[in-house]
Formats: structure tokens, sequence, C-alpha cells
């Protein structure tokens, strides 16, 4: 009896280390991809969609087609594929306005019909009077982000290892217009809405000027409810790992009022209407938002490099589920 119970004591011990056992590897394994991201290569990215020569990259106006051009110059030299053929996807708002989404394609490493949405609004205010709103972190931050996970899981993809589903990244035009260009989107999806695992939508993720936290290095996700229970959980793990170590609130701040704001004027916004698992990446808005002193100066480059790589490991575990 004796010797029985000192070997359930062993496998009580020694199982759960098996179990976790392929976690560091994994880790490990994406770490490859992580560091093909520098914070010099964000700045230089975030820099451009915020210079003075973007104008603020109002929708309808010239430097908002600069930025638009940008954009799909990334998508092609990073590698994805024009969705439907072209890389921008337009339509009228109001029947004046021309707006254009940005769309690129990475298919999956292997044959499947799901996918997986990666976004982010690329419109800003534009210029007011003679004075320029830069948008750095609304939302040059963002856009930044996602072409950072483009280039990870492209390269992921050149080596054969994923990603498991098919990844759509769209850089929004008319967010600043009631949500225009994620509302056209979801309209126009040719894709069945149940093929669709997630929506993930990236909307400032430069700062760390929110009111004070435990830890300065921070990450709000509005929506992980919408998400299906397996995927629930893994993201406080990812940022309790010390690698990242991010503080992760899900429920900003435990605020209704707050949480149904953010959720509701951002661009995941019409997938949850539409049924689609959404869940939205933010640092929250702050002192300078919608200000002319949203400037690249107020951007944390190694925190806004940190929740990139948190949300590339999030990503990634999304794809590995069936």
């Amino acid at each position: 009896m004796r010797k029985i119970c000192a070997i359930l004591l062993y496998l009580a011990t020694i199982l759960p280390l098996f179990a976790l056992s392929g976690l560091p590897a994994r880790a490990q394994s994406l770490r490859r991809y992580e560091n093909l991201v520098s914070e010099q290569d964000m700045r230089k990215t975030l820099g451009i969609l915020a210079d003075e020569r973007m104008e603020g990259r109002a929708s309808g106006t010239t430097g908002k087609t600069l930025a638009e051009l940008f954009l799909a110059g990334e998508f092609r030299s990073i590698g994805l594929k024009p969705w439907n053929w072209t890389y921008t996807q337009s339509f009228k708002y109001q029947d004046s306005l021309i707006l254009r989404n940005v769309v690129g394609l990475l298919p999956a490493s292997v044959q499947t019909d799901e996918y997986i949405v990666i976004g982010a609004h690329y419109d800003h205010l534009g210029r007011l009077g003679h004075t320029i709103y830069p948008g750095a972190d609304d939302n040059a931050s963002g856009v930044t982000a996602l072409l950072s996970l483009a280039r990870m899981f492209t390269a992921m993809k050149a080596d054969g290892k994923g990603p498991r589903k098919n990844l759509l990244f769209v850089a929004f035009d008319g967010k600043e217009l009631n949500m225009a260009g994620s509302r056209h989107f979801v309209k126009h999806l040719s894709i069945p809405h149940g093929r669709i695992t997630a929506m993930v939508n990236l909307d400032m993720l430069g700062t760390d000027l929110v009111p004070p936290r435990r830890n300065r290095e921070y990450l709000f996700a509005i929506g992980e409810n919408t998400l299906p229970p397996s995927y629930q959980g893994y993201l406080s793990y990812i940022c309790a790992r010390a690698f990242y170590k991010l503080d992760l609130d899900l429920t900003f701040y435990g605020s209704r009022t707050f949480y149904k704001m953010m959720e509701e004027t951002s661009d995941q916004y019409p997938f949850a209407r539409a049924g689609i698992p959404a869940i939205l990446f933010t640092s929250a808005f702050h002192e300078h938002t919608y200000k002319k002193t949203d400037t690249p100066a107020i951007i944390d480059y190694p925190l806004l490099r940190k929740r990139t790589m948190a949300i590339f490991n999030f990503i990634n575990r999304l794809c590995a589920e069936n």
C-alpha cells in the first residue's frame, strides 16, 4: 500500500511537467519570428504613417491616399496575396466620398476553409484648419502592429510552420466615419461567417498613458467572452509569462460604461454584431487622443513591440485550435 501511494504521488508530481513541457518549446520556436521585428522597424513604419506628408490621413484626402498606397506596397512586399484580385476594396460613403480598405491574404500552410481576420484602421482626423492631427497612437500604432504580424506569419509560412488557418489582414478606412470601412467589409464578406474563427482588432497600442496600474506595461482586451471557451484563458497565460509580463485587463477597470464605449466604437464591433467572435486589443484613449499632440514622441516602442509579440502568440494559438 505504501509503495502504491508513493507511485501515485510520483505520477501526480511528474505528469503535469510532461503536460507543460511542450509550452517552452513552442514559445522558443516562435522566438525566431518575433526577432524579425525590431523596435527600430516599428519606429520607422509608425513614423511614415504619422509623418506630416500624410496630413493626418483623413478619409478622402491626398494624405490618406498616400497611406493607402504605402500599405498596399507593404502588403505586396511582405508577400500577402491580393484579396479578390486587388489589395484595395473601394466603396462609396454617403454617395460622395470614395473609401478604400487595404486587404491582403496569407493562405494557411494546410488545406482549410477557416479564416482569422486581423484588422486595424489607418484613417484619422486629418487637417483641421492649419493644424495637422498626426494620429501616431490612433492608429498608426495599430497599423504598425498589423504589418509586424503579417511579416512574422509570412516568415512562418515560408518555413512550413504555419499558420494553420487563412489570415486576412485588413487596414480599414473610415473608422472615424462611424466605422464605415469595417461595416462595409462585413456586409460584403464572401466568406461564410461561420468560417471565421475570430476577428482581432488593433486600435491604439502604443502608450502607457492611462491612469496608474499595478504595471505600466499593460494591455486591455475587450471581447474575449465572444470567443469559444477553448480560446478563453490562453491570453491570460501568455501575458503572465515572464517574457511578456503584461498586466492584462479584460474588463476595462471593471467599468461597464467604458467597456461598452470601447466595444461599440471600434472596428471589431461590426464583426461581433454579425455573430463573429471578435476581440479588441488596445492601450486605450489618453490625454493626447484626438489632439495634435498625438505624435510619435508619445509612443513607447519597446512596449508596442511587447504587446505585438503577445498578440502574435495569441493569434498563433487561435490558428492551432480546431
